[in-house]
């Protein structure tokens, strides 16, 4: 997902924003093209389909004047009903006049059969068959009502008639009284119609094309279902999908009888195949344009973006070690090269500060070392007079000797770092001069300390712990002070030193401050042993080390617990 604030929200949004006009644009342009070769090639199409009905009215048209003008003006067709039925002069009369109705059914276009019909006899000239025709005039006009009504050479109107015997079914009649008993007509079936229609508009290439009735002003039944579309008409496709096809209707003035044109919208379309694809394919190719476009600038924007995005946020982090690669745009290969001599400018600063605080911390924990009580050197050499005025060398001896190791602790340790061997082994030193100073008053002891002796850790982290034990626990004391040291471990990460007596304990405000790490003032001075090692594990071991301060009980005995980490080494 994009964040709407993003670079690459707003530039895809920016192209959709473009692109959505173009895209519109292009889908208006197509369909008003598409509507105005629509209107144009139906106004094109629905011209040709009147020209066609003006066509085959004006074949109709010319029939009638052909039956007015035979029924008229010719001497067989007046001479026959002066002569009775079957006579010799019936018989050749009705021999001429057939040989020129079968001549008249080739010349005029659409006439499938012509005929003259009188009760006792039938003469006709068709292109069909004859038992057919013969069957189909006679079913006509003995059934025809309209004969009747008919005037003497009166024009008349065609008629549509329904039979089996008829190619296509459907077929139009016409015919004029000659006298009262004779009348002179002709047949046009609608398939031949329909057939013309279908060389004019090759019917299912460029559209589908039907013959209705009329009736009211309405169309009602499809007169070529069995000749165009085998049992189908195009009303039934139509139905189907009408919105596919576009409908032209053009009525006959002669017969009671239209034409209708159903043209497929591809084949209006057909010249408009490229736009109308542009119209379909246009959402596909914007989406495919839209995905290279997102590509593109994954590639060439956002993912140098990214890139230099995480490079900050790492060395933000503190990894100074990132670089970024060159990159072939200027802009960003500018950036990552600024990026880089940056990282190594800070990396070198981070250094250099780094090293200032080593030597600055080096310099704190030399000068916190080098403290150093000097009542302690006041007391000893006080202690050493008095055992010389009493001459007891022995004790000036041990004394003279434990204090020596004692000094030549403190004034030699210069190094960083020592062992708890080395610690212990100064302490013992101190514990010793001091039971010369109390004898049968002080003991110490050393538990479980031998898994930890090579720790290493800074000089006189325990010795002042001890010392500020004798100092404060040991005051009024007639029973026997005993100091103990024991180690534990905690953790698989560290372990625990332990320095309890059986003293008087902390007072609770002196433990209240301890905790704190606050400095306790006594008297003139400010007691500084304790606080010494807390600044000095602080800045050895950081959070790592830890000092707990509390009372066996609430009245006696003092016990520290101090928490060193282990080295990998020592694990």
């Amino acid at each position: 997902m994009f964040h709407r604030q993003s670079v690459k929200y707003k530039l895809l949004v920016g192209f959709i924003l473009v692109m959505i006009p173009v895209v519109t644009y292009m889908l208006i342009n197509n369909s008003n093209s598409r509507d105005l070769v629509r209107v144009k090639v139906s106004e094109t199409y629905n011209n040709t389909l009147t020209i066609f009905t003006g066509q085959i009215d004006h074949y109709l048209q010319q029939i009638d004047d052909y039956l007015y003008k035979m029924g008229v003006l010719d001497a067989d067709i007046g001479l026959l009903t002066s002569y009775p039925v079957n006579s010799n002069d019936y018989t050749l009369t009705k021999v001429r006049i057939n040989a020129k109705l079968n001549r008249d059914v080739g010349v005029y276009n659409l006439v499938d059969s012509v005929f003259l019909y009188q009760a006792d006899d039938i003469i006709f000239g068709t292109e069909s068959v004859y038992n057919d025709t013969y069957k189909l005039i006679t079913e006509h006009m003995e059934q025809s009502s309209y004969k009747a009504e008919m005037y003497q050479y009166g024009k008349s109107n065609w008629q549509l008639g329904e039979s089996d015997r008829v190619a296509g079914k459907y077929y139009l009649i016409n015919y004029i009284k000659v006298t009262d008993d004779l009348f002179f007509g002709a047949i046009v079936t609608i398939q031949d119609i329909h057939d013309l229609l279908l060389i004019q508009w090759n019917d299912g290439d460029i559209g589908f094309t039907d013959i209705f009735n009329v009736e009211n002003d309405h169309l009602t039944d499809v007169l070529t279902a069995y000749s165009s579309l085998e049992g189908e008409s195009s009303s039934d496709i139509i139905d189907a999908n009408a919105s596919d096809y576009v409908l032209l209707e053009q009525r006959s003035h002669v017969a009671n009888m239209a034409y209708r044109l159903a043209i497929p919208e591809k084949t209006i379309m057909r010249e408009l195949l490229f736009f109308r694809n542009a119209t379909f394919v246009a959402p596909i190719f914007f989406l495919v344009i839209l995905g290279l476009y997102i590509l593109y600038m994954q590639r060439m924007l956002f993912k140098p973006l990214h890139e230099l995005m995480l490079g900050m946020k790492k060395v933000s982090l503190g990894n100074l070690e990132v670089r970024l690669q060159r990159n072939n745009t200027i802009e960003f290969d500018f950036l990552a090269n600024t990026f880089n001599d940056m990282a190594e400018q800070v990396k070198n600063l981070k250094i250099d500060v780094y090293e200032e605080q080593l030597r600055v911390k080096q310099g704190e924990l030399k000068q916190l070392q080098s403290q150093i009580n000097p009542h302690f050197y006041m007391n000893s050499l006080n202690i050493i007079y008095n055992f010389a005025v009493l001459e007891e060398m022995d004790s000036v001896k041990k004394m003279s000797l434990h204090l020596a190791d004692y000094f030549r602790f403190i004034m030699t340790s210069n190094r960083d770092m020592i062992t708890f061997k080395e610690e212990l082994k100064h302490i013992e030193n101190y514990i010793t001069i001091q039971q010369l100073r109390f004898p049968n008053r002080l003991e110490m002891s050393i538990e479980n300390i031998d898994p930890f002796l090579n720790y290493p850790i800074a000089a006189l982290t325990i010795q002042p712990f001890v010392e500020n034990a004798i100092i404060h626990g040991f005051k009024n004391r007639k029973q026997i002070f005993k100091i103990t040291i024991a180690a534990h471990r905690n953790s698989d990460q560290g372990f625990i030193i332990t320095i309890s007596d059986n003293g008087t304990g902390f007072p609770e405000d002196v433990l209240v401050k301890l905790r704190r790490h606050e400095a306790i003032e006594e008297g003139q001075r400010t007691s500084l042993g304790i606080m010494n090692v807390i600044n000095r594990l602080e800045l050895l071991y950081g959070k790592l080390a830890t000092i707990q301060f509390r009372n066996l009980t609430e009245e006696s005995g003092a016990v520290i617990e101090i928490y060193f980490p282990i080295y990998e080494e020592l694990k």
